[in-house]
């Protein structure tokens, strides 16, 4: 075998080693760019619902305040829907760190286990809507602690 061959050879090699780091590389920083996205996104959504959800927790003492209130009861279906966005994108398309989603599911179920009227919503939500409009499966739930294991 001729040196042109084996030299040809050797930085084929190193040609196709540099095209796999660079590749991983890429690949490892999109997915942290989708990351900060979607942490970005979702924590600015949690902020402009806060104050609601704090409002519901002292205005609200059954679920007919709640359904009553016209402003409240839209911002606790739109909590709903963040967490199950959030819950798709952590255990569906592993996009979320565990460690921010470990995170998000505390904030989660601080509202689902403090505030007595969220948690009877959700029962209801979960009897008229079902678990698949919310992504979620007979074992799997984000208002529980399983998940964080």
């Amino acid at each position: 075998m001729s040196e042109a061959v084996i030299l040809s050879a050797i930085l084929g090699f190193f040609g196709l080693l540099i095209t796999i780091v660079y590749n991983n590389f890429n690949s490892r920083l999109a997915k942290d760019r989708i990351q900060k996205e979607l942490f970005t996104e979702f924590n600015e959504r949690y902020d402009k619902l806060n104050d609601s959800l704090y409002k519901i927790q002292l205005e609200c003492h059954n679920i007919e305040d709640l359904e009553n209130n016209t402003d409240l009861k839209p911002k606790l279906m739109d909590f709903f829907n963040l967490c199950s966005e959030e819950f798709y994108w952590f255990y569906h398309k592993k996009r979320i760190d565990p460690i921010i989603w470990h995170s998000w599911q505390k904030g989660m179920n601080y509202w689902y286990n403090n505030v007595p009227v969220i948690k009877k919503m959700w029962e209801n939500e979960m009897k008229l809507s079902g678990k698949l409009s919310y992504y979620i499966t007979d074992k799997m739930e984000f208002f529980k602690d399983e998940i964080c294991k």
